[in-house]
């Protein structure tokens, strides 16, 4: 009885909200009449959301969920023809609808009556068996909702390209720091992975990932007046990111725009370096092939992830293309080991600077909804 009177209360507040114009409101008067339905309590509903039915009130999938539960509430009181001139304007409104399996029966036989009486055949019919008025058992046919974008949690792929650029935080060389006029310079990489997405409400979602990531930089110094060299470094990433998504324009049916915040768990299971080495003005040169760096660089690192995207729905699917920035929050390199390599330090004369790994990447892929079973 607490929680009837508890959700009576909201409701008021929320019809008190849209007679002060506040159109915004009836995004939270929804969710309020559906809890308010879920308990019984259909005799408010059509008050309720019908100011949110006039033009300037809900738009998109808000406004199809509204007449829905409105219509519902008509067909629970056992007001047929209030709920069949609503269904009109559902129709007129959402044309493309088809009866999904989650819709109550009576709906269902409401919707395909009206589609029907406009020579629209609601078809890819199912056999569909629900409980009459009476004891007897009526059979019924409807068409399962054929949905564009995600409706419920999500799992799927991306693939992408990335830059890094390492931020320098203290330099060193073999020379004088201040003269050899060492620089980090970008690489491009590539990534590929999985994602899955939890819906937590209408604007957020929560998401995480497992993301193979592919790093490239290089650097370049003069150590000496008499000799110059590059370095390139590579790196095999296992990353788990977990974020926010904040969708920006959740009502909307078509692309939609989203931002992303987060951590990201990086860890390094391999790096190689390699590089040459030139003397002037001979131009002669020394070249390190590919050596291990395990030693030197750091397993375990924590980044940031800040970034945005697009969403284009498709059936009971979407694409997405996103950019993002990641910077880690601690050093790369391990400063005990910076000169455990004889090749890198005593051929090619490179000596580790601390330097900590900022990254942007483009990356795109589909999620498919996990929650609905797909057509047959």
């Amino acid at each position: 009885m607490t929680r009837r009177i508890f959700i009576l209360f909201l409701l008021t507040i929320g019809y008190q909200s849209l007679n002060a114009q506040d159109v915004a409101a009836c995004n939270y008067l929804l969710a309020d009449a559906k809890e308010a339905y879920a308990a019984g309590m259909v005799e408010l509903i059509p008050a309720l959301l019908l100011p949110c039915l006039e033009p300037d009130g809900l738009s998109g999938s808000p406004r199809r969920d509204a007449y829905k539960l409105v219509i519902n509430a008509y067909i629970f009181d056992q007001l047929p023809q209030d709920a069949e001139n609503l269904m009109n304007r559902f129709v007129d409104e959402f044309p493309n609808y088809r009866a999904s399996n989650t819709d109550p029966a009576e709906f269902v036989l409401l919707l395909n009556n009206n589609l029907l009486s406009r020579g629209i055949d609601p078809d890819d019919l199912v056999d569909y068996v629900a409980e009459g008025d009476s004891a007897s058992i009526r059979s019924r046919r409807f068409r399962r909702e054929k949905v564009l974008g995600v409706s419920g949690n999500s799992l799927g792929f991306q693939a992408g390209f990335n830059g890094t650029f390492p931020q320098v935080i203290e330099r060193y060389s073999l020379g004088d720091p201040g003269q050899d006029q060492g620089h980090f310079g970008l690489q491009p990489g590539f990534q590929l992975g999985g994602t899955a997405n939890y819906i937590y409400n209408d604007r957020f979602d929560l998401s995480a990932g497992l993301i193979y990531n592919r790093t490239r930089f290089k650097y370049s110094a003069n150590p000496t007046s008499f000799n110059s060299y590059k370095y390139i470094e590579n790196g095999n990433h296992l990353q788990l990111p977990v974020s926010v998504i904040y969708k920006l324009n959740p009502e909307s049916e078509g692309i939609s725009y989203y931002a992303r915040g987060g951590l990201v768990v990086d860890f390094l299971f391999s790096a190689t370096g390699s590089g040459t080495r030139t003397y002037d003005p001979t131009s002669n040169e020394i070249r390190v092939e590919k050596t291990d760096l395990g030693g030197s660089r750091k397993q375990i690192n924590l980044l940031l992830m800040a970034g945005g995207g697009v969403r284009y729905p498709l059936n009971r699917s979407f694409f997405y293309a996103e950019a993002l920035f990641t910077p880690a929050f601690f050093k790369s390199n391990r400063p005990e080991n910076r000169f455990q390599n004889n090749d890198l330090t005593w051929l090619l004369h490179h000596v580790d600077s601390d330097f900590r790994i900022l990254q942007l990447s483009i990356c795109a892929g589909i999620c498919w909804d996990i929650t609905k079973e797909e057509d047959l």
